[in-house]
């Protein structure tokens, strides 16, 4: 699968939800959830995050669905995720919108529910072996729980993460940190702030994209009004198209 743009050559790291389950919320908002994984440190020097947005199980399809994106995101993929082969979620074309203080990718689902973007930042700050970044977030989109990430880069030591992630984090076979923050429910136009700071491993032990295989990262985190969800990530790789 390939998409249009200027820099990267490949995309890793995407998170897809492998069910989904009803919920209280469903019966007031038509997003059921909101699931944004931060990466300080993506594929490209940039930041990256991804965001998922999940309808209800009710809607029905086709639908036009607003993705949240913070201002200045630069989209690298979007589409719909099936639950199957990466390689099969079908990409659809967004029309990207500012809001106040933030960006909007609009686009349709056809066949499932569950829409995501893949989208770079600026760069992060490196001083010596610390990296830092900051992930600005206004809900762009309607009322709704929101579920944020953090993936840190292999052999990441002293993390620190604000807000405070729960549970225990989880580590990919490449080495690769997963933490889950509590979710919080974000009013339209709600600004909530991720802050990510860790020292880095040498040259050798920073993150690289092989793609030969599918990693897994897997967390469980506890939604609002008890609904639970099983956040796995994998890495799929798309070619640049010229």
């Amino acid at each position: 699968m390939s998409f249009d743009r200027r820099a990267a050559a490949w995309v890793a790291t995407l998170a897809f939800i492998l069910a989904v389950m009803a919920s209280p919320v469903a019966a007031y908002a038509r997003v059921v959830e909101y699931q944004v994984q931060f990466l300080p440190v993506g594929q490209t020097s940039s930041s990256e995050v991804i965001v998922n947005v999940i309808l209800s199980p009710e809607e029905s399809l086709p639908a036009t669905v607003t993705v949240p994106l913070p201002a200045g995101a630069q989209v690298l993929w979007s589409g719909e995720i099936l639950g199957g082969d990466p390689a099969n979620d079908p990409f659809r074309q967004p029309s990207v919108v500012p809001t106040a203080g933030a960006l909007a990718a609009v686009f349709r689902l056809e066949q499932k529910p569950i829409a995501q973007v893949e989208a770079s930042l600026g760069e992060p700050q490196i001083r010596g072996s610390r990296v830092s970044s900051k992930l600005a977030w206004v809900n762009a989109g309607e009322e709704g729980t929101y579920t944020f990430s953090v993936v840190v880069e292999a052999g990441a030591t002293d993390v620190e993460i604000s807000p405070n992630p729960v549970g225990e984090p989880q580590t990919n076979a490449k080495g690769e940190t997963l933490y889950v923050l509590a979710p919080v429910r974000l009013a339209a136009g709600q600004k909530f702030d991720v802050s990510v700071s860790y020292k880095r491993a040498g040259a050798s032990g920073a993150a690289s994209s092989s793609g030969t295989s599918p990693v897994l990262l897997a967390a469980v985190a506890g939604l609002a009004l008890a609904v639970a969800a099983l956040v796995v990530v994998t890495r799929r790789e798309r070619a640049q198209s010229a």
